[in-house]
């Protein structure tokens, strides 16, 4: 299983698609605030955007893409002058007709219920502007996936918002194969000669008795020069990494299949039910009992 199969399948990000529709007149949004990734796709017309204290203007049209990687504060607007309050003005639904002077506007974002997408997340920046010229002329596998977007969101049919939230997910998992960096972070350790080596067998085997020193060997390295490159590519120590790793699979295991506290705590190579436990609470703040019970308050330590 390759690296982004991993991720998707460990986080579970789903896309939840909660505007389809069209701004007339004034108006400005900001969808920040979920803690989630959020994205918007201009269907048609023009607006503009501003991310976070950053004076820059960015013109969106028919087809471009901006991603929120880490739920930036933001403003899409009409209005060049940003002077439009937030989130007040109405949008008509496309049943009703396309408004030619409109812009119509798909927003969502990638629900995940995993704490811990932040250590993916946190490489990228902070937004991601997909200039639908700029594919087309690559001649990129997006396109294709936002030309199906935009057409289905106009569609009406039966259906249209399951079909619309699959495209959003692939149209994800492709921005993060072409954006997250190669040079830092779980990718660039993924496509690191030796330290890749390690990364597949801690992910294949989270239960196993790991130390530096056995990661170490994986790599035909010193300790100290394994530790040294695992913490420039990564940013944490190879042993901080293992029990992140471990803990969210044990969140899976706990939120998805409702197993045990010891169950997971022997699945994740844990010896007893009491070091997992202060493990799993350091590390998210929360009781693995109140993860299996669906309590959601998660506070990353």
């Amino acid at each position: 299983m390759d690296i982004l199969n991993q991720l998707f399948s460990t986080f579970k990000v789903t896309s939840q698609i909660f505007h389809n529709g069209q701004y007339c007149g004034n108006w400005s949004i900001d969808t920040s605030g979920t803690q989630y990734m959020s994205f918007h796709i201009v269907n048609h017309g023009r607006c503009f955007l501003t991310v976070e204290d950053d004076p820059e203007v960015f013109t969106l049209e028919k087809g471009d893409v901006v991603l929120f990687p880490n739920d930036s504060k933001h403003c899409i607007t009409n209005d060049e002058s940003f002077s439009q309050p937030i989130n007040q003005a109405e949008t008509i639904s496309f049943s009703e007709g396309i408004i030619n002077d409109g812009t119509g506007l798909i927003c969502g974002y990638f629900a995940h219920n995993h704490p811990l997408i932040r250590n993916v997340t946190a490489y990228l920046p902070n937004k991601v502007l997909l200039k639908r010229a700029d594919l087309t002329q690559k001649n990129s596998s997006l396109t294709f996936l936002l030309e199906a977007l935009l057409k289905e969101s106009l569609s009406g049919d039966v259906g249209v918002e399951l079909v619309m939230n699959k495209i959003a997910e692939a149209l994800l998992a492709l921005i993060f194969r072409q954006h997250l960096p190669t040079s830092q972070g779980i990718i660039a350790a993924m496509a690191h000669p030796q330290l890749s080596k390690v990364i597949q067998a801690i992910h294949e085997e989270p239960e196993a008795k790991w130390t530096v020193d056995s990661m170490a060997e994986l790599c035909f390295l010193s300790r100290a020069k394994f530790s040294d490159l695992f913490k420039s590519v990564l940013d944490e120590s190879p042993m901080n990494y293992l029990t992140q790793w471990r803990i969210s699979i044990a969140y899976r295991m706990l939120a998805d299949e409702k197993v045990s506290t010891l169950q997971a705590a022997l699945a994740c190579g844990y010896d007893n039910e009491s070091s997992f436990s202060k493990a799993f609470k350091r590390i998210l703040g929360i009781s693995p009992g109140a993860v299996r019970a669906g309590e959601s308050s998660i506070n990353i330590a």
